[in-house]
């Protein structure tokens, strides 16, 4: 889940702030001392796979640093930021959106937190003149990837001119159609109550308890460090929380731990014919159903991929008959099963030294040598090259695997596949996998995994894998084009299905360049050249330069009428 950080350096942001005390501190300040603040938390928590960004914007916007995982680097960066003119904010988001469409695509999930005390700008660039504008065309801020976006508000909540630029602002989180908030200072620590007698008509105050009301009086501004720090804990309680769940596999008690999921995994949400909207969330409890060769699994439809890491917790030490008074029936099964484990890992590693002096040794070392599911299944799952079948929730399925990202070091991935039993077509129903001892007496063994129909070679479908495919499918048109009049009809075949392909693909490009590549064709043409071919190619170029109709996918390119194709 990469992260953008997005600084305000204009000039604004250089203004001193009067907090408690003597200390004058800046917005800018206030700004740096939370972005440290976020990057140690991403430390402190198990986040250090985070990718961050720093982008820095004025009425222009720089990359000061890019994705990276050192977030030492984004500190010194920091320290060396300037300050320069007025707050551009539309500038900045679409320069996001290009940022993570470059580096993550369209399908990775992106954070955006913009650091600013929420100026509106000047002129013709003012978020005032960006809404009206948006309203006017209809045309919202464009976010090709699907970004969460948060603005952390810098300034005093007993400023009014403050309280009404952060409705602009939402209002312009609203129209960009992210998913986001604002997060504000809160005031409440900042004022003191003062108990004042309610008085009647006459003047005179009553002695009762019950009519006595408290009444805010402020006793410092509404933007102190705390109050930022405060926010920022917010901010990173709200976006950054581990996701905790329980990998069980089997019935045995030891087969069964605490994992973390990272980054954590987003809700679901699904459309329904009527339009209805339903979400859904993973359960906490992650169940191992069955083990199956990578080989079959293949490449799936998948919603999101994730870390899974065993997580250490530190159990506090009880009493042995208090936890055999509070649990019943199976509980109690289970802590015999622990004690007489412990007893015999005891008996086979006692040795000649005094088991007393190495008490205190082995309490240290016991974090380090408990056991793990995740150790024994990571293990397993490389070795076997197999991945594990889990279940997620109702009907919903993922898989467990073992994924080297360099020749040292593997981890444990966890695949989730969209909610559903036949997502997988050539696995077919995945409630009904079972192994070949479920098999009946005398039933023959189907085929695994389910083989699709024998297809056509006749089917019209383009696949451009490598850059070979493509060169070859343009160098075919060409060889059409320079047997023109007689390959005609296999000229503009040819060029409509590639056509058609690049438009399917957003490929809009490779129409431009066939354009060029024809009118570079025309000077280069034998002599003993048909007339026809210059005049073919020619007006193949300039169809595929109208933007209207050289985008549409239901128009087809046709043959110019020349007297040698009448």
């Amino acid at each position: 889940m990469p992260t953008v950080i997005a600084l305000d350096v204009s000039l604004s942001m250089s203004r001193c702030v009067s907090t408690q005390g003597s200390e004058n501190t800046t917005y800018h300040q206030l700004a740096i001392a939370a972005v440290n603040q976020f990057l140690d938390h991403l430390l402190a928590n198990n986040s250090k796979l985070e990718f961050v960004s720093l982008v820095i914007y004025s009425s222009l916007y720089e990359v000061v640093v890019d994705f990276t995982r050192d977030y030492d680097a984004i500190r010194k960066a920091l320290g060396k930021v300037d300050h320069y003119d007025k707050t551009c904010l539309e500038n900045v988001l679409h320069a996001l959106n290009s940022i993570l469409l470059t580096n993550w695509g369209t399908q990775n999930h992106c954070q955006i937190l913009v650091f600013t005390d929420c100026g509106l700008g000047f002129g013709s660039t003012s978020i005032d003149n960006v809404i009206q504008r948006i309203v006017t065309t209809k045309q919202p801020l464009p976010f090709a990837s699907p970004s969460k976006l948060n603005f952390i508000c810098l300034g005093n909540t007993l400023d009014t001119q403050f309280l009404d630029a952060t409705k602009v602002y939402q209002k312009m989180l609203d129209i960009s159609g992210q998913k986001g908030q604002l997060f504000i200072p809160k005031a409440i620590e900042n004022v003191e109550f003062v108990k004042i007698k309610k008085e009647d008509k006459y003047g005179s105050s009553s002695s009762k308890e019950d009519d006595v009301v408290k009444v805010e009086i402020p006793i410092a501004p509404g933007l102190t460090r705390q109050s930022v720090r405060e926010m920022t804990e917010r901010v990173c309680e709200m976006n950054y929380r581990q996701f905790d769940a329980i990998l069980n596999c089997g019935s045995y008690f030891k087969l069964e731990c605490p994992v973390l999921i990272w980054p954590p995994p987003l809700p679901y949400t699904t459309t329904d014919l009527l339009g209805m909207e339903s979400t859904r969330h993973i359960s906490r409890k992650i169940e191992v159903c069955g083990f199956i060769n990578i080989s079959d699994i293949g490449s799936p439809m998948s919603v999101s991929r994730h870390l899974l890491m065993p997580k250490t917790e530190e159990k506090p030490v009880k009493n042995e008959k208090i936890l055999r008074t509070g649990r019943q029936g199976g509980d109690l099964l289970s802590m015999d099963y622990e004690r007489l484990e412990a007893e015999i890992k005891n008996f086979y590693a006692k040795g000649e030294t005094n088991s007393d002096d190495e008490g205190s040794g082995n309490a240290t070392s016991n974090e380090s040598t408990r056991e793990s599911i995740c150790v024994l299944l990571h293990g397993a799952l490389k070795i076997e090259n197999m991945a594990a079948l889990v279940l997620l929730g109702d009907n919903w399925y993922g898989f467990i695997y073992s994924y080297a990202d360099s020749k040292k070091k593997s981890n444990m991935m966890l695949t989730i596949l969209p909610p559903g039993a036949d997502v997988v077509p050539w696995l077919g129903d995945l409630r009904l996998l079972g192994t070949l001892e479920d098999l009946m007496h005398g039933e023959a063994m189907p085929s695994f995994p389910v083989k699709p129909d024998k297809r056509s070679y006749s089917q019209n479908c383009v696949v451009w894998i490598k850059q070979s495919g493509l060169q070859s499918d343009i160098q075919k048109v060409l060889r059409h084009a320079k047997k023109l009049p007689e390959k005609t009809q296999h000229f503009y075949k040819e060029l409509n299905r590639i056509r058609r392909a690049a438009l399917s693909l957003g490929f809009v490009e490779l129409l431009e360049g066939l354009a060029c590549i024809f009118e570079r064709e025309i000077p280069t043409l034998p002599p003993n050249a048909s007339p026809d071919c210059a005049m073919q190619l020619k007006h193949a170029a300039m169809e595929l330069k109208k933007f209207n109709l050289s985008r549409d996918m239901k128009h087809s390119i046709v043959p110019y009428p020349t007297k040698y194709n009448q």
